[in-house]
Parts: C-alpha cells; structure tokens; sequence
C-alpha cells in the first residue's frame, strides 16, 4: 500500500476464512475462548503468545504453523523483512516471485525506501488512484511518497494474488495517530518472467481518520 492510502478496500468479507486444523479440542476451545477460529486469525498473533494460552501446546503449535504455511500465512512478526512497525498477515511468498515483488513494493512504499523501490519498477511506471491522480515515471511517484509520509504503527496484508502479468494485493495500514487506511493496489508487471519489473499500479482506498 502506498503510503498515500493507496488502493483500497474495505474490511475482509464474512466467509472468507480458512478454517482451523485438527489440533486438538483443548487447543482448539482455547483458541476459541480468545476468539480465534480461523488462520486468518491466528496470523495475528505471535507464536509465542500463543503458547503461553493453557491448553495451547508445542504440538498445536507445529501443526498450525504447517497450516499456516500450506496457506502463504505465517504467526505475527515472522518475516525476514525487517520493519519499524508491527507487519502480519498474509506475507509468505517465497515460492511466488511476483507476490514477492508486490509484498516487497508495499513495504518499500510504507517505509519510502527510494532505491528499493526503484529497482522494482520500469522506467515507463505510472501510478493512478482513479478519482485523484494518475503519476508517470518513477520521479513523480517518489515525490508524491515522499509528500504523504505516516508514521506507521502497523501493516497487515490481507491478501496478496498473482496471476501473469497481474496481481493485487490488500489490507489495512494503522498509523501511529490512530488514523486508518483500508488499501488495494493492482499491479501490472511487464511481462509473464518471473523477475519481471512492476510497469504499472492502480490503487484505491478507504480512509478513517479516527477519533479526533
């Protein structure tokens, strides 16, 4: 998501969770006793949180990380990105190079790290958000980060898909003041290989400035 809000969406459709493993009753009723009755869910939790839960074992454990893995998910904080805010969700991407590329960009674009950013994109890129702007060439897309820089607090991607030369990717970014931003961006890569670099990104979002 760029940081000016960039594509959005609002929040994640009822029955679009993925179910808990098999991980025993006890586990399961004590996840179920915090609210926790989806992956999507236990991604919003650091491991070790969870094992300190009565009924929540080394065993449940490794068979919701199995899980979690089977579906590009990962417990809270477990990425090799290395960011000032508390990042979660859908964030693994290994075996997925333009999910890579995209999850990557947002965090570039969240963190306004220019010479990552540069090296992901094209030099024909353009930037839009329909109703506002449309940027082209990767010198107005910088200035325009550059001018809406937030102090983030934290980052979770929703979902993060690829298919061809297309891709999106959406979630909810939380700045430090409170204020939310729902986002969705679609990427356009130049081409199908698989280190394709990003030509184009359209993005929508929804804004909550919250409580005043």
């Amino acid at each position: 998501m760029l940081n000016l809000g960039i594509l959005s969406i609002k929040e994640e459709v009822d029955g679009m969770s993925t179910e808990l493993p098999n991980i025993g009753k006890p586990a399961t009723n004590a996840l179920h006793n915090i609210g926790v009755k989806s992956l999507e869910e236990v991604s919003k939790y650091k491991r070790t949180a969870l094992l300190e839960i009565h009924g929540v074992g080394p065993k449940a454990i490794e068979l919701l990380e199995e899980a979690l893995t089977a579906h590009d998910l990962n417990f809270k904080n477990e990425t090799d990105f290395e960011v000032p805010f508390e990042l979660s969700g859908d964030l693994s991407c290994d075996n997925a190079p333009k999910r890579r590329t995209m999850l990557t960009f947002l965090i570039a674009s969240a963190t306004v790290d220019k010479k990552k950013l540069s090296n992901l994109v094209t030099d024909d890129f353009v930037w839009e958000v329909p109703g506002s702007f449309k940027l082209e060439g990767f010198g107005d897309f910088y200035k325009e980060l550059e001018a809406h820089i937030i102090n983030i607090a934290s980052l979770e991607v929703k979902d993060n898909i690829s298919h061809g030369k297309v891709g999106a990717i959406h979630g909810t970014q939380i700045a430090q003041d409170g204020s939310i931003v729902y986002f969705t961006d679609v990427f356009k890569f130049a081409s199908h290989s698989k280190d394709a670099k990003v030509k184009a990104i359209t993005s929508y979002i929804i804004m909550n400035e919250g409580e005043s």
